[in-house]
């Protein structure tokens, strides 16, 4: 699939959970933040577009539009149309739309329950190689916790990082470091969080010093060979002080300059990024004490993602 024909709204998530919370506080709570998106005339008029973009065609703009009915955001809720637009999304083979609709059956939103149906769409985006719906199916394959499922879930990640889809790419480090599914190699986690530390991705900061002082403890042991291999990717990890980040703060939503955006380009909103893969440095260095491969997965608690609004959905 060619970058340029996911869409916009390609930051569908990468997740598995693009549900409104259910207690009542934070419907409530959502009510209100809904109030001011999409309230002026442009973002209106922009929304309208849209809207005839999905009913002439746009998989990515139905998609959209079956998201903001089912959310109520800039227009009233509306069961009934985000079904119908998260549908015709579906039967035209929108592999954003085959993983919207996945995501609502497997948590009964929108649609009645049905994990069975769920797992068919899923499938189906994944086999187009969409990224959210490949880290997806491999965070499921994760939960089932045996060698088999986790080997499966690494070739569903590596495809993932293939597409540059950058949650994707952040579990697969987290595997690569904690030896699950695949041998340790704090090398090549490394250079995947490098990358995407460069754009702000998450803790991937964090997640890179970690490795830089794991590998720093190994170049102080007297084993000259390992030493050799250790010094040029520590070198080149490092170097991402000598590079200007590319930080992304906390900003306020703008509903009428997104959906403009989305109705005059339909483009990518960045979420994938073409990053470069080093040296492999041997597994084994995580059984010389390095804390930093024990913590970097935890099955019950790197699975749960989410987004609840429009705005989250487009990758704000």
């Amino acid at each position: 699939m060619q970058l340029n024909r996911i869409g916009l709204v390609v930051a569908v998530t990468g997740t598995l959970l693009i549900v409104p919370a259910f207690t009542v506080t934070a419907d409530q709570d959502t009510a209100a933040q809904n109030t001011d998106f999409c309230d002026s005339a442009l973002c209106q008029s922009d929304f309208k577009k849209l809207e005839r973009l999905a009913h002439y065609g746009s998989g990515e703009a139905a998609t959209v539009v079956a998201v903001a009915y089912a959310t109520g955001e800039g227009v009233e809720k509306d069961v009934k149309k985000a079904r119908r637009h998260i549908k015709q999304a579906v039967r035209w083979r929108e592999p954003m739309g085959m993983h919207q609709m996945s995501v609502w059956l497997r948590h009964g939103f929108i649609f009645e329950q049905d994990i069975g149906k769920a797992d068919e769409l899923l499938d189906r985006a994944a086999k187009v190689e969409f990224g959210p719906a490949l880290t997806d199916k491999a965070k499921l394959l994760l939960a089932k916790d045996t060698p088999q499922a986790d080997k499966e879930a690494v070739v569903l990640l590596e495809q993932a990082n293939e597409q540059y889809y950058k949650p994707g790419q952040y579990l697969l480090a987290q595997l690569l470091v904690s030896g699950v599914g695949v041998e340790s190699d704090l090398a090549r986690a490394g250079f995947l969080y490098k990358n995407l530390a460069l754009k702000g991705y998450a803790d991937s900061r964090v997640r890179l010093n970690e490795i830089i002082n794991a590998l720093e403890q190994v170049t102080q042991q007297p084993e000259p060979e390992l030493v050799a291999v250790v010094q040029p990717v520590l070198a080149n990890l490092k170097k991402i002080d000598d590079i200007e980040v590319i930080e992304v703060k906390g900003e306020q939503f703008d509903a009428s300059s997104e959906l403009g955006n989305i109705v005059a380009q339909l483009k990518s909103l960045n979420i994938y990024y073409q990053g470069n893969t080093g040296s492999r440095i041997p597994g084994n260095i995580c059984g010389r004490g390095t804390a930093v491969c024990s913590v970097a997965f935890d099955r019950k608690t790197d699975t749960a993602f989410g987004a609840t609004t429009v705005g989250e959905l487009m990758g704000k």
